[in-house]
């Protein structure tokens, strides 16, 4: 990951945006947002940070296609952690996938197969399979 430190805010960001876009806290979400700012060499107080003064931040995506399918990635699990998939995070994750770059169709199958799998281990070949079909 060569994200820089804005396009590193923003992917929290998202991730935040996501998990309140249900209106609903889940212990579960925040654990998954701590857990990937960690990866990618965030705080949990710069997650508080982010949160508290999201006006602050220089929105800025990521440019390598292996950055941008991460941020992919990451929405897409935190979206059904919660154990259910709400219709206003299928909404926002279609918007951020299409600015993230990604063809509308694969995001809507790889939403399809997260709903599917809410409550249990997406197998790697059903995103495999996805990636396949709309990456070659």
């Amino acid at each position: 990951m060569a994200e820089t430190l804005d396009q590193k805010q923003t992917h929290i960001l998202t991730l935040l945006m996501l998990a309140e876009a249900d209106d609903k806290d889940h212990v579960n979400e925040i654990r998954f947002i701590n857990n990937v700012a960690g990866r990618i060499g965030l705080s949990v107080s710069d997650v508080h940070e982010i949160d508290k003064h999201p006006e602050r931040l220089n929105f800025s995506l990521p440019e390598s296609e292996a950055d941008r399918m991460t941020v992919l990635f990451d929405l897409l699990f935190l979206m059904k952690i919660d154990g259910e998939v709400a219709e206003e995070e299928k909404e926002l994750v279609r918007e951020l996938g299409v600015r993230l770059g990604f063809r509308i169709l694969m995001i809507e199958e790889f939403i399809q197969t997260m709903a599917k799998y809410v409550g249990k281990e997406v197998p790697p070949s059903a995103l495999l399979d996805i990636i396949r079909k709309y990456m070659n």
